[in-house]
C-alpha cells in the first residue's frame, strides 16, 4: 500500500493555549462547591479526567479567561512539573477551565486530522521523545507553547490508507 505523509507542525492544525499567569489565579480562591468547575494537573490520570479530583472557580473567574474554557474534544496536557500527563473531555456537565498547569488544545482541522490520531499521538512514545528533548537541563521542567507549536506530526492521507 503506498500511503502519502506530510510532516506538518502541530500548530498549523491545533488551538493551543494555557492560563494567562499574569491573571494570578491563586489555589486559595478555589472554591468546595460552585457552578464552574477547574482541572489542574492532579485530576488528569492514566484512564482520563477524575472529575472529583476538580475544584471550583467563581463565575468571575471563569469568565475572565474565554480562551480555556472547554468544550467536549478538547485535550488537556500538562505543561508544569509532572510534564505530559494527558485528558480527553469526553464528557462535560458543567462549565469548566484549567489551571495555569496546562494546555488546552482543540483540534482546528478535523476534516484533516482525526481528535483520537492527535490523542493518541501525545500518549506515544514520539510525544514522550518530545517532551524529554524539550525539558532536558532545565531545572524545573515546563513546556512552552512555542515549542509546543512547532512540534512536527505525521499525517497520513486517510484516502489512500483506506481498504481497496
Amino acid at each position: 500500500m503506498n500511503s502519502k505523509v506530510n510532516s506538518v507542525k502541530i500548530g498549523e492544525y491545533l488551538y493551543i493555549k494555557g492560563r494567562i499567569g499574569w491573571k494570578g489565579l491563586k489555589k486559595d480562591e478555589y472554591l468546595d462547591k460552585g457552578e464552574y468547575r477547574i482541572i489542574n494537573a492532579t485530576a488528569l490520570e492514566s484512564d482520563g479526567i477524575n472529575w472529583n479530583n476538580c475544584g471550583f472557580i467563581s463565575k468571575e473567574r471563569y469568565d475572565e479567561s474565554p480562551e480555556i474554557m472547554l468544550r467536549l474534544g478538547d485535550i488537556l496536557i500538562s505543561k508544569d512539573g509532572t510534564i505530559g500527563k494527558i485528558g480527553y473531555v469526553k464528557e462535560l456537565d458543567m462549565p469548566t477551565t484549567v489551571a495555569s498547569g496546562i494546555f488546552v488544545v482543540r483540534n482546528l482541522k478535523d476534516n484533516v486530522i482525526d481528535t483520537d490520531y492527535i490523542y493518541n499521538y501525545f500518549q506515544s512514545s514520539f510525544f514522550k521523545s518530545f517532551i524529554k528533548s524539550s525539558t532536558e537541563g532545565s531545572v524545573i521542567p515546563h513546556l512552552y507553547q512555542r515549542d509546543f507549536y512547532d512540534m512536527e506530526i505525521n499525517l497520513f492521507d486517510l484516502d489512500t490508507l483506506a481498504v481497496q
